[in-house]
Order: structure tokens, then sequence, then C-alpha cells
């Protein structure tokens, strides 16, 4: 009987031993996981942040390629009233030559 009660003191003590390190794990991996949580909410704000940003670049983008589109057909326009401008001055140019030559 005493045989059989140290045993069991002996079982229970091992028990004991291993419930408190099963404890100390469950603690440790309770902490981590809370430590992930906050760094998953973190990172969750983050990319919605970065989201926002992102889509008011991209209207950004769309704004700036509209802009530029229409100050090329104005460079365009601008172009083109330059040509007919110069082609207006030398036919000046050349009126004004030949009336100095008949006088």
């Amino acid at each position: 009987m005493k045989k059989q009660s140290s045993i069991l003191r002996k079982q229970y003590a091992f028990l004991l031993a291993e419930s408190t390190e099963m404890r100390k794990q469950y603690a440790f991996l309770l902490a981590k996981s809370t430590e992930m949580r906050k760094q998953y909410a973190f990172l969750l704000a983050e990319s919605t942040e970065m989201r926002k940003h992102l889509s008011i670049l991209r209207k950004q983008y769309a704004f700036l390629l509209a802009e530029s589109t229409e100050m090329r057909k104005h460079l365009s326009i601008l172009r083109k009233q330059s040509s007919i401008l110069r082609k207006h001055l030398s036919i000046l140019l050349i009126e004004s030559s030949q009336k100095a030559k008949l006088r």
C-alpha cells in the first residue's frame, strides 16, 4: 500500500508539473495571439488607408490625363494658328516687297 501511495504521489507530482508547464505555454501562446491580433488590426488599418490613397491617386491620374489631353489639343490648335499666321506674314512681306519695287 505504501508503495502504491508513493507511486501515486510521484505520478501526481509529475502531472502537476506537466499541468504547470502547459499553463505557462498556454499563457505564452495567448500573449502571442493577442500581439498578433494587434498587428493584424494595425496592418488592416494601414491597408485600408493605402487603398484610400490609391483611390485618390487614381482619380488624380485620370484628371491629369484629361488635362494633358486637353492641353495637347490646345497646343495642336496653337501650332496650326501659328503656321497660318506665318503664312499670312510671309504673304504680307511678299506683297509689301512687290509694292516697294513698284514705287
